[in-house]
């Protein structure tokens, strides 16, 4: 768009501005909160509007400056509750623009820093509207300068990584996390930090990692809290932390990182050999080079409730095994794969093995599965073949595992007469096969009565075919059983096989994560 200059009164400089034509959109970035940041450009643009749709984390003050005749529309998401969706957001720009009005969008942030402005834009230049966008100040930045964390230091922190903190964090968010000389800033992640902070300590993050938690940022309820990533779960319950917050993990998120009496400001140097500052774990460190990590491989799962249950039982795990390094890993869907885990964790096998080789391996895989197949004889065989790697054999048949699918049942509802099926997910391997029918005698006898089994793939008879084989025997009512892990993909498929009740999956249970702990010492020979 041309420009024109303009004096600024206040200092007397030559700055440019620029003109909002009737029907064009500009898209203004402003600073979190009451930070007010703008620039005097956008102060000129949103002047000039007919129309203002503002976020609820932006400037909004500045609408003040605006007289009675501009409208002001407010589409502020908040989470679990958004005034507007974001293509009606898009539709009202281009809908307001092509009335011929002025229109300003009055951002929370930079808009094109997870602020969906380059969704914006598209949207308005596809309808054929004209729009010119302003920078503004990004919370990711600001956020944590206002608690007094710098994003970068010399000697300390040279790179900044910012993360849409919803769901699963990436490989390369894990791997900036890792990294002592990167400062990673997590955005709308107040609501996810189990989450968060659990795949992080998975994944080989140090547990004495700083983070800080500014809430509020800039406003006059404003809250800073700190602690370490395996403290930082109760110091913000603690302290009720809610959103809006910005997370920031690294060596300045250290409290008095700033505190001229400690080793921080002292720092000198590129940053990423410069130690970090000393902080106090709250897990004991491990019990020594030789203990081997425990990798626990699961099958993976888009659904964000399995992944939950998953890390829960790697965390009960590791609650079971305190000096022991406890990691995650999959054999398909979610990251990290089995593969790449082991290679992470340990070297290559050498070809000719001495009496000083009889030492335990650098990493056991625990299939956290239930019977053996084509992911534990091929993908997680295959991750440890070469390797100073070894694997454990799968969680099932275990009387324990029967006790669990017991309780469950319980929960559920289920009586003593009613007829229960066994759902498995099924494998097309004899061996895997037989597995499933020795935990349905396990389960049986548990029971105390008879219990048949259905696959939900790959073998038979299917679950549904189990359930109309019960009914035709006359049972009443018929149960299943769910011999899953944790909710996912197959969950949908029990439900729909005409059972009567479906049972919880096997889930976060002490007795699932003891057999784990049980698998790692039988294959280091324990």
């Amino acid at each position: 768009m041309p420009s024109t200059p303009s004096t600024d009164l206040a200092h007397g400089d030559a700055l440019p501005t620029a003109v909002l034509d009737r029907g064009a959109v500009a898209l203004i970035g402003g600073g979190p909160g009451a930070l007010d940041l703008i620039t005097v450009r956008g102060l000129s643009l949103l002047r000039q509007a007919d129309v203002v749709i503002v976020d609820r984390l932006g400037p909004v003050g500045l609408t003040a400056l605006l007289g009675p005749e501009v409208e002001v529309i407010d589409v502020g998401k908040r989470p679990g509750a958004h005034t507007v969706r974001q293509d009606g957001i898009e539709e009202l720009l281009v809908r307001k623009a092509h009335a011929g009005h002025r229109v300003a969008r009055l951002k929370g942030g930079d808009p094109f820093v997870l602020g969906r402005g380059g969704e914006e834009v598209l949207a308005c230049r596809a309808a054929g509207v004209p729009v010119q966008v302003v920078p503004g100040v990004t919370s990711a930045i600001a956020g944590p300068t206002a608690g007094d964390v710098p994003v970068t230091h010399r000697g300390a922190a040279v790179a900044l990584h910012i993360v849409n903190a919803h769901g699963d964090l990436g490989p390369a968010d894990l791997a900036a996390l890792r990294d002592p000389g990167t400062t990673t800033v997590l955005m709308m992640g107040v609501e996810w930090l189990p989450r968060l902070v659990e795949q992080s300590l998975l994944n080989g993050v140090d547990p004495s990692t700083p983070v800080a938690i500014v809430q509020s940022a800039t406003l006059t309820d404003q809250r800073v809290v700190h602690g370490t990533l395996a403290t930082i779960e109760r110091v913000a319950a603690d302290a009720e932390i809610s959103h809006p917050a910005v997370i920031t993990v690294g060596r300045t998120a250290a409290a008095g990182f700033l505190d001229p009496s400690a080793s921080g400001t002292a720092l000198r140097g590129p940053g990423r050999e410069a130690p970090a500052p000393a902080v106090e774990s709250a897990r004991p460190a491990p019990i020594g080079a030789s203990a081997p990590v425990l990798i626990g491989c699961a099958h993976g799962t888009r659904s964000r409730e399995g992944r939950d249950v998953v890390r829960a039982i790697l965390r009960r795990i590791g609650e079971l095994v305190p000096g022991i390094p406890v990691r995650e890993a999959y054999v398909d869907v979610q990251s990290p794969d089995v593969a790449d885990a082991v290679a992470d964790l340990s070297v290559p096998a050498p070809d000719v093995r001495t009496r000083e080789d009889d030492a335990a391996p650098a990493a056991v895989v625990v299939p956290l599965l239930l019977s053996t197949g084509f992911h534990v004889n091929q993908d997680i065989a295959a991750a440890v073949t070469g390797r100073d790697a070894a694997a454990g054999a799968p969680l099932g048949p275990d009387p324990r595992l029967a006790e669990v699918m017991a309780q469950r049942l319980a929960e559920a509802g289920t009586h003593s007469e009613d007829a229960v099926v066994m759902g498995v997910v099924g494998t097309r391997d004899p061996a895997g096969q037989s597995m499933a029918h020795e935990m349905g005698r396990v389960l049986a006898r548990r029971l105390g009565r008879e219990v048949s089994v259905g696959f939900l793939a790959a073998a038979s008879p299917t679950v549904a075919e189990a359930v109309a084989s019960r009914r035709a025997a006359g049972a009443r009512r018929v149960v299943v059983a769910n011999y899953l892990l944790a909710p996912g993909q197959f969950t949908s498929q029990l439900e729909d096989a005409g059972a009567d009740l479906v049972a919880a999956p096997l889930g976060d249970h002490p007795l699932v994560a003891e057999i784990a702990v049980d698998r790692y010492e039988a294959t280091l020979g324990a």
